[in-house]
């Protein structure tokens, strides 16, 4: 396949996006350039640059898309145990498109409306999941907060293997203990 068949063939900022998210399941460090996306790709680079200023805007862009599918992964999870569940399990399933996700700064995230919008979906989901119902809204995002803190490092942890946790499942009950939103145990 030509270049230039490639580049006028489908749609090359989704196709890009595809790409890259392969590159980050090989190398969760994300550090491929533009020029071997391209060769991936069979584009010139430049051509990569129609649709992305640069680098890091094609990483905001591939953010946004891990932000919307893990809204999505939460949307169904009304409770924390459900809600912790599908977030440790989205990030232990796809490390390097979540190290990609948490790889963006604040000042990123507000400069790239559509990964500002997807971060806000997150954020409504563990709301809705964790936070305490009928507290003031800064009482809530701050548990919101502490919870994410924790599961972020209790993650990177996990991935590093210096937890040694016998499951995910046992991973996710020892983060929800650890976070106080475990269900009460049974007595025997």
């Amino acid at each position: 396949m030509t270049r230039r068949a490639a580049y006028h063939h489908g749609d090359l900022a989704a196709a890009a996006l595809d790409a890259a998210e392969g590159l980050v399941v090989e190398d969760p460090s994300a550090s491929f350039s533009l020029r071997l996306l391209a060769e991936r790709l069979g584009v010139a680079h430049r051509a990569l640059y129609n649709h992305f200023a640069d680098r890091d805007a094609l990483l905001a862009a591939l953010a946004a898309r891990g932000f919307a599918r893990l809204a999505d992964a939460l949307a169904p999870a009304p409770d924390p145990a459900g809600f912790m569940a599908a977030y440790i399990g989205f990030a232990l399933a796809q490390p390097g498109l979540y190290a990609v996700m948490m790889g963006r700064h604040h000042d990123q995230i507000n400069a790239h409306p559509p990964l500002r919008a997807a971060v806000d979906r997150v954020i409504a989901a563990a709301l809705d999941a964790l936070a305490t119902p009928g507290a003031d809204e800064e009482t809530r995002r701050r548990k919101v907060m502490r919870v994410w803190m924790l599961a972020h490092g209790a993650i990177g942890l996990q991935r590093a293997g210096m937890l040694r946790m016998r499951s995910d499942a046992a991973f996710v009950d020892e983060v929800l203990h650890i976070a106080g939103l475990a269900p009460p145990q049974e007595k025997k």
